[in-house]
């Protein structure tokens, strides 16, 4: 069976290493937009869980050299929310695992999956802009930018930033809605630094999270994200920069000591967006070209990498009916994606109010969870493996 992945993103390739690895496919092609030596001009961390950074070895990616070399692993993460009680701490230990998850840098991860994708031998087209998919009966034709085409037994769309599925094929709906925030970044380090410990706090005015950073400069460091609403965000970002280390020591509290801002501060719109259906024909789309998620609960990529891992399972078995296979991996796929989106939009919409008719139950919903110790180990356990 031939593949046509479009898109050479995280999930593209992991979408490729897996339907390779569970002999799904064995002639697969990676359609990417870019040109061969187009220089990756973001530092943005990668947060990955446990079970995404074991899926990856599987497939063929060196993690443990990966995430030892450039990563920092994330073995608690503590929930704390702003001028009110309540306070939860996950810890690996607590299921017997060394770490949650590990954190590293995009330029790096990106690497390390064209490495495995060049070991596996699978075909990587440069500068192949997807335009247009058609079904041809059982198969699909994919157009290129430059008025060629290829046509394939299964299209995996994976790239939700060069071409939407919507515009490629009709048939795929998107649905989109803005968040009303803007997540603000930036890189930081604290007089008393707690290495692998990832932080959530939920503010008054929007999650904030510290996600721990590969100690290359000598020092920890943390990636900072908070959502603000876009009006807060504005003045967080026109602020000087001593203002801006004011805020966000008020923000976070004394748990680290002092914080202090090691870089340009960025910044990105939130939004939603699902697409439906999941699968048309023998064509699906995964990752970010299926969905995109609040960043509050750092779950977008590990969901792209399920994605593709519950693609290559269901392909493995297709038995030569792309399409119908297509659909199961569909319906397969939607409680997740729901549960996820849920998730993801409990925490980052119903912690980012204050007063204290929400502090109060709020405070007794995290101190409970840290009581209940089968109830956070069942948690843990969802969240990671």
């Amino acid at each position: 069976m031939k593949t046509l992945v479009i898109g050479g993103g995280p999930v593209g390739l992991a979408t490729a290493l897996a339907l390779k690895h569970s002999h799904a496919s064995e002639d697969i092609a990676i359609l990417e937009a870019a040109s061969r030596d187009k220089q990756i001009n973001t530092d943005r961390n990668i947060a990955l869980s446990l079970a995404s950074w074991r899926f990856l070895s599987r497939v063929g990616v060196e993690t443990d050299a990966l995430i030892a070399k450039h990563g920092a692993e994330i073995r608690a993460v503590e929930v704390t929310q702003q001028n009110a009680f309540g306070w939860l701490q996950l810890d690996a230990k607590e299921i017997g695992e060394r770490m949650l998850g590990a954190a590293v840098p995009y330029p790096h991860l990106k690497s390390a999956l064209d490495d495995a994708v060049v070991a596996k031998k699978i075909d990587v087209m440069w500068d192949a802009q997807a335009t247009r998919i058609d079904l041809e009966g059982a198969r699909a034709r994919v157009t290129l930018a430059g008025g060629e085409a290829q046509v394939a037994d299964c299209v995996v769309m994976a790239d939700g930033s060069k071409a939407t599925a919507e515009s490629l094929m009709p048939a795929f709906r998107s649905i989109e809605r803005d968040s009303g925030q803007i997540a603000v970044i930036a890189k930081v380090q604290a007089t008393k630094p707690a290495p692998n410990i990832a932080y959530e706090r939920f503010t008054e005015g929007g999650a904030f999270a510290l996600i721990p950073r590969a100690a290359g400069s000598g020092a920890y460091e943390w990636t900072l994200v908070w959502a603000r609403r876009r009006a807060e965000a504005e003045h967080l970002l026109a602020l000087d920069d001593a203002s801006f280390v004011s805020e966000i020591n008020h923000a976070f509290g004394g748990t680290m000591g002092t914080l202090s801002v090691v870089s340009e501060r960025s910044h990105y719109p939130l939004a939603w967006r699902f697409v439906e259906p999941r699968a048309h024909g023998c064509v699906a789309a995964v990752g970010n070209a299926a969905q995109a998620l609040h960043p509050v609960a750092a779950q977008g990529l590990n969901l792209g990498l399920r994605d593709a891992h519950d693609l290559a399972q269901a392909l493995s078995t297709a038995n030569g009916n792309t399409a119908l296979s297509l659909q199961t991996f569909a319906r397969n796929r939607a409680v997740d994606r729901v549960t996820t989106f849920g998730f993801s939009g409990a925490l980052a919409y119903g912690f980012d109010r204050g007063g204290w008719l929400l502090d109060v139950p709020r405070g007794l919903g995290l101190t409970a969870l840290q009581l209940l110790s089968p109830l956070k180990k069942e948690l843990l356990k969802r969240m990671v493996l």
